[in-house]
Protein backbone atom coordinates (compact mmCIF):
# COMPACT_ATOMS: atom_id res chain seq x y z
CA UNK A 1 0.00 0.00 0.00
CA UNK A 2 1.41 2.90 -1.52
CA UNK A 3 1.84 5.98 1.70
CA UNK A 4 -0.89 8.65 0.75
CA UNK A 5 0.43 12.06 -0.36
CA UNK A 6 0.69 15.15 2.55
CA UNK A 7 -2.22 17.53 1.98
CA UNK A 8 -1.41 19.58 -1.40
CA UNK A 9 0.17 23.14 -0.42
CA UNK A 10 -2.62 25.81 -0.78
CA UNK A 11 -2.30 27.98 -3.60
CA UNK A 12 -0.95 31.31 -2.80
CA UNK A 13 -3.09 34.36 -2.97
CA UNK A 14 -1.27 37.47 -2.61
CA UNK A 15 -2.75 40.79 -0.96
CA UNK A 16 -1.56 43.93 0.30
CA UNK A 17 0.54 44.58 -3.07
CA UNK A 18 1.68 41.33 -2.76
CA UNK A 19 3.89 41.71 0.36
CA UNK A 20 2.17 38.27 2.35
CA UNK A 21 0.52 35.29 1.57
CA UNK A 22 -3.08 35.83 2.41
CA UNK A 23 -3.31 32.07 1.50
CA UNK A 24 -2.25 31.47 5.04
CA UNK A 25 -5.12 33.08 6.94
CA UNK A 26 -6.92 30.09 6.34
CA UNK A 27 -5.09 27.98 7.80
CA UNK A 28 -4.75 26.43 11.34
CA UNK A 29 -1.46 23.97 11.00
CA UNK A 30 0.78 25.68 9.19
CA UNK A 31 3.58 23.51 8.40
CA UNK A 32 6.70 25.19 8.27
CA UNK A 33 5.40 28.41 9.83
CA UNK A 34 8.14 29.64 12.50
CA UNK A 35 6.86 28.21 15.73
CA UNK A 36 9.19 29.84 17.76
CA UNK A 37 7.85 33.25 16.78
CA UNK A 38 4.06 31.89 17.50
CA UNK A 39 5.10 30.60 20.88
CA UNK A 40 6.07 33.69 22.18
CA UNK A 41 3.53 35.66 20.84
CA UNK A 42 0.79 33.61 21.79
CA UNK A 43 2.42 33.20 25.62
CA UNK A 44 2.58 36.89 25.69
CA UNK A 45 -1.31 37.05 24.43
CA UNK A 46 -2.14 34.40 27.26
CA UNK A 47 0.16 35.85 30.05
CA UNK A 48 -1.43 39.61 29.67
CA UNK A 49 -5.68 37.98 29.12
CA UNK A 50 -5.40 35.50 32.21
CA UNK A 51 -3.59 38.62 34.09
CA UNK A 52 -6.60 40.35 33.50
CA UNK A 53 -9.12 38.04 34.18
CA UNK A 54 -7.39 37.50 37.49
CA UNK A 55 -7.56 41.18 38.33
CA UNK A 56 -11.46 41.16 37.43
CA UNK A 57 -11.80 38.71 39.79
CA UNK A 58 -9.05 39.96 42.41
CA UNK A 59 -11.50 39.58 45.16
CA UNK A 60 -12.20 36.05 44.73
CA UNK A 61 -9.15 33.57 45.78
CA UNK A 62 -10.43 30.54 44.79
CA UNK A 63 -11.04 31.89 40.87
CA UNK A 64 -7.51 33.54 40.82
CA UNK A 65 -5.80 30.16 41.29
CA UNK A 66 -8.09 28.52 38.72
CA UNK A 67 -7.17 31.15 36.39
CA UNK A 68 -3.64 30.62 37.63
CA UNK A 69 -3.93 27.11 36.79
CA UNK A 70 -5.10 27.11 33.13
CA UNK A 71 -2.91 29.99 32.42
CA UNK A 72 0.17 27.77 33.35
CA UNK A 73 -1.46 24.75 31.71
CA UNK A 74 -2.24 26.48 28.05
CA UNK A 75 1.93 27.72 28.64
CA UNK A 76 2.58 24.21 28.44
CA UNK A 77 0.82 23.35 25.81
CA UNK A 78 2.40 25.93 23.87
CA UNK A 79 5.94 24.93 24.75
CA UNK A 80 5.24 21.41 25.00
CA UNK A 81 5.25 20.58 21.09
CA UNK A 82 6.41 21.77 17.64
CA UNK A 83 2.86 21.36 15.99
CA UNK A 84 0.15 23.98 16.15
CA UNK A 85 -2.68 23.33 18.21
CA UNK A 86 -5.78 25.30 19.19
CA UNK A 87 -3.90 27.70 21.83
CA UNK A 88 -0.72 27.64 19.53
CA UNK A 89 -2.16 28.01 16.30
CA UNK A 90 -0.37 28.42 12.78
CA UNK A 91 -3.00 30.50 10.69
CA UNK A 92 -3.87 34.37 11.47
CA UNK A 93 -7.66 33.58 12.01
CA UNK A 94 -7.68 30.75 14.61
CA UNK A 95 -5.45 32.94 16.17
CA UNK A 96 -7.90 36.41 15.88
CA UNK A 97 -10.58 33.78 17.04
CA UNK A 98 -8.61 32.44 20.28
CA UNK A 99 -7.34 35.60 21.42
CA UNK A 100 -10.12 38.05 21.06
CA UNK A 101 -13.14 35.60 21.15
CA UNK A 102 -12.51 32.53 22.77
CA UNK A 103 -10.07 33.63 25.75
CA UNK A 104 -12.02 37.07 26.08
CA UNK A 105 -15.16 35.35 26.65
CA UNK A 106 -14.18 33.56 29.66
CA UNK A 107 -12.94 36.05 31.01
CA UNK A 108 -16.24 37.52 30.07
CA UNK A 109 -18.65 34.85 31.91
CA UNK A 110 -15.83 32.95 34.79
CA UNK A 111 -15.05 36.63 35.58
CA UNK A 112 -17.15 39.93 34.88
CA UNK A 113 -20.62 37.51 35.42
CA UNK A 114 -19.98 36.52 38.81
CA UNK A 115 -21.46 39.54 40.46
CA UNK A 116 -25.12 38.38 39.83
CA UNK A 117 -24.96 34.18 40.77
CA UNK A 118 -28.28 32.49 39.98
CA UNK A 119 -26.73 28.69 41.20
CA UNK A 120 -27.55 28.21 44.19
CA UNK A 121 -27.17 24.75 46.45
CA UNK A 122 -25.25 23.61 49.46
CA UNK A 123 -21.53 23.85 48.83
CA UNK A 124 -21.11 25.04 45.89
CA UNK A 125 -17.84 26.30 46.36
CA UNK A 126 -16.55 22.58 47.07
CA UNK A 127 -18.61 20.95 44.68
CA UNK A 128 -17.03 23.17 41.78
CA UNK A 129 -13.91 22.97 43.26
CA UNK A 130 -13.58 19.15 42.93
CA UNK A 131 -14.78 18.89 39.71
CA UNK A 132 -12.47 21.89 38.12
CA UNK A 133 -9.10 19.60 39.89
CA UNK A 134 -10.24 16.44 38.55
CA UNK A 135 -10.57 17.80 35.33
CA UNK A 136 -7.74 19.91 35.25
CA UNK A 137 -5.62 17.12 36.46
CA UNK A 138 -6.64 14.89 34.34
CA UNK A 139 -5.88 16.97 31.16
CA UNK A 140 -2.92 17.74 32.06
CA UNK A 141 -1.14 14.56 33.15
CA UNK A 142 -2.53 13.19 29.61
CA UNK A 143 -0.38 16.30 28.15
CA UNK A 144 2.88 16.10 29.89
CA UNK A 145 2.77 12.27 29.31
CA UNK A 146 2.32 12.99 25.52
CA UNK A 147 4.90 15.50 25.36
CA UNK A 148 7.14 13.44 27.03
CA UNK A 149 6.43 10.33 25.35
CA UNK A 150 6.63 12.18 21.63
CA UNK A 151 10.37 13.14 22.65
CA UNK A 152 11.55 9.63 23.17
CA UNK A 153 13.13 9.08 19.84
CA UNK A 154 12.04 5.85 19.36
CA UNK A 155 8.41 7.05 19.22
CA UNK A 156 9.07 9.47 16.51
CA UNK A 157 6.70 9.32 13.69
CA UNK A 158 4.50 6.91 16.19
CA UNK A 159 0.94 7.65 17.36
CA UNK A 160 0.19 8.46 20.48
CA UNK A 161 -2.06 5.47 22.05
CA UNK A 162 -1.11 4.67 25.70
CA UNK A 163 -2.15 5.65 29.01
CA UNK A 164 -5.24 7.45 28.85
CA UNK A 165 -5.33 7.50 25.24
CA UNK A 166 -6.57 3.78 25.74
CA UNK A 167 -9.93 5.58 26.81
CA UNK A 168 -10.43 7.64 24.10
CA UNK A 169 -9.07 9.90 21.06
CA UNK A 170 -8.90 13.19 22.86
CA UNK A 171 -8.42 12.75 26.98
CA UNK A 172 -7.43 16.84 27.12
CA UNK A 173 -10.38 17.67 26.13
CA UNK A 174 -12.76 15.05 27.63
CA UNK A 175 -10.67 16.51 30.76
CA UNK A 176 -11.52 20.24 29.67
CA UNK A 177 -15.25 19.90 29.79
CA UNK A 178 -15.11 19.21 33.67
CA UNK A 179 -12.13 22.18 34.35
CA UNK A 180 -14.91 24.54 33.01
CA UNK A 181 -17.59 22.91 34.60
CA UNK A 182 -16.42 23.29 37.71
CA UNK A 183 -14.84 26.81 37.05
CA UNK A 184 -18.61 27.76 36.40
CA UNK A 185 -19.95 26.63 39.15
CA UNK A 186 -17.76 27.91 41.35
CA UNK A 187 -18.57 31.58 38.96
CA UNK A 188 -21.83 30.88 40.54
CA UNK A 189 -23.74 31.40 37.03
CA UNK A 190 -25.56 30.18 34.56
CA UNK A 191 -24.06 32.28 31.39
CA UNK A 192 -20.71 30.47 32.55
CA UNK A 193 -22.01 27.60 32.73
CA UNK A 194 -23.05 27.84 28.72
CA UNK A 195 -19.20 27.91 28.40
CA UNK A 196 -18.42 24.06 28.31
CA UNK A 197 -22.14 23.19 26.87
CA UNK A 198 -20.72 25.01 24.01
CA UNK A 199 -17.36 23.50 24.34
CA UNK A 200 -19.45 20.08 23.94
CA UNK A 201 -21.10 21.20 20.92
CA UNK A 202 -17.78 22.50 19.15
CA UNK A 203 -15.55 19.45 20.07
CA UNK A 204 -18.35 17.10 18.92
CA UNK A 205 -18.67 19.02 15.50
CA UNK A 206 -15.70 21.10 14.47
CA UNK A 207 -12.55 20.75 16.64
CA UNK A 208 -12.52 16.80 17.04
CA UNK A 209 -12.86 16.55 13.39
CA UNK A 210 -10.69 18.34 12.52
CA UNK A 211 -8.09 16.56 14.87
CA UNK A 212 -9.21 13.35 14.10
CA UNK A 213 -8.50 14.50 9.96
CA UNK A 214 -4.76 15.65 10.68
CA UNK A 215 -4.08 12.23 12.99
CA UNK A 216 -6.00 9.97 10.18
CA UNK A 217 -3.12 11.81 7.53
CA UNK A 218 -0.07 12.23 9.43
CA UNK A 219 -0.20 7.92 10.98
CA UNK A 220 -2.07 6.50 8.11
CA UNK A 221 -1.34 3.22 9.06
CA UNK A 222 -1.74 3.58 12.68
CA UNK A 223 -5.20 5.66 12.50
CA UNK A 224 -7.84 3.02 11.02
CA UNK A 225 -6.96 0.76 13.88
CA UNK A 226 -7.21 2.82 16.70
CA UNK A 227 -10.10 5.04 15.81
CA UNK A 228 -12.13 2.13 14.77
CA UNK A 229 -11.52 0.77 18.42
CA UNK A 230 -11.31 3.90 20.72
CA UNK A 231 -13.69 6.16 21.45
CA UNK A 232 -13.37 9.68 20.54
CA UNK A 233 -14.12 12.39 23.41
CA UNK A 234 -16.08 10.26 26.27
CA UNK A 235 -14.16 7.27 27.25
CA UNK A 236 -15.91 4.19 25.75
CA UNK A 237 -18.30 6.18 24.32
CA UNK A 238 -17.89 4.74 20.72
CA UNK A 239 -21.53 5.59 19.11
CA UNK A 240 -20.81 8.00 16.43
CA UNK A 241 -25.04 8.70 16.82
CA UNK A 242 -24.68 9.29 20.91
CA UNK A 243 -21.56 11.58 20.50
CA UNK A 244 -23.55 13.56 17.99
CA UNK A 245 -26.87 13.80 20.49
CA UNK A 246 -24.28 14.92 22.73
CA UNK A 247 -23.14 17.61 20.89
CA UNK A 248 -26.95 18.92 19.78
CA UNK A 249 -28.07 18.83 23.50
CA UNK A 250 -24.49 20.81 24.24
CA UNK A 251 -25.95 23.22 21.44
CA UNK A 252 -28.70 23.84 22.93
CA UNK A 253 -27.97 24.23 26.43
CA UNK A 254 -25.64 26.55 25.17
CA UNK A 255 -27.81 28.84 23.35
CA UNK A 256 -29.99 28.61 26.36
CA UNK A 257 -28.21 29.62 29.00
CA UNK A 258 -26.09 32.10 27.46
CA UNK A 259 -29.04 34.25 27.25
CA UNK A 260 -28.80 34.61 30.42
CA UNK A 261 -25.43 36.71 30.19
CA UNK A 262 -26.65 39.61 29.65
CA UNK A 263 -28.83 39.95 32.85
CA UNK A 264 -25.68 38.40 34.68
CA UNK A 265 -22.55 40.45 33.45
CA UNK A 266 -24.80 43.71 32.17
Amino acid sequence: MAEPLAADTPAKWPCLCGLIDCSKLLIWRAEGSDRQLWKTVCSLCITGEMAMYMYVVWDMPLLILFGAMVMMKMLIEVWGQETPTWVCPGGILLFLLIYLLIIPGVIYADGLCTRNPDIHFPHRGIVGAIIFFLGFFYSLWYEVNRFRWKRCPENKGKLHTIGLAKYCIHPNYFGDLFTYTGWALCAGTTCALSLPLGMLWSFVFIVNPNSDAYLAQRYWREWPEYASNTATLIPFVRSSLLNQMLGIAGFMGTSWLGANCAGQCG
